[in-house]
């Protein structure tokens, strides 16, 4: 279980989600109950796995100055506009150095719409000023 990264036995997981629920939309119950048991078992690894490995970065997630950048992000407390502006700029600098909206949300701890919603307003407004 150790070479397996966090992420690919999450999407597995929501993947084998998926299939059950697809198969319950279908109509094929017992096709779906013959998922539950996987889904409850990747549930069980998943949480453990969280747990116990915090994810290793690699590439622009590992240099030095975006891991300066995130652990600024998250010192910060939510709740106030001043917070929210920095946190918009860190995500859209994120956006800009070339990451995807699903590893902004995952180094984030937020919603990948949030992402959306921030990198896409950041770019709207700065198609107007243009």
């Amino acid at each position: 279980m150790d070479g397996i990264q966090n992420n690919l036995l999450s999407d597995t997981l929501n993947l084998v989600q998926l299939a059950r629920e697809t198969a319950r939309i279908r109509g094929s119950q017992k096709q779906a109950d013959k998922l539950t048991p996987v889904v409850s078992q990747l549930k069980t690894l998943v949480t453990q796995q969280r747990e116990t490995a915090p994810a290793e970065a690699t590439g622009i997630l590992a240099q030095d100055d975006f891991q300066s950048l995130l652990s600024a992000s998250k010192r910060t407390t939510a709740g106030s506009t001043g917070d929210a502006r920095e946190r918009n700029q860190v995500i859209v600098a994120m956006a800009s150095g070339g990451m995807t909206d699903v590893d902004i949300a995952r180094q984030m701890g937020m919603p990948r719409d949030e992402v959306r919603m921030v990198v896409n307003l950041a770019n709207s407004t700065s198609r107007r000023i243009s």
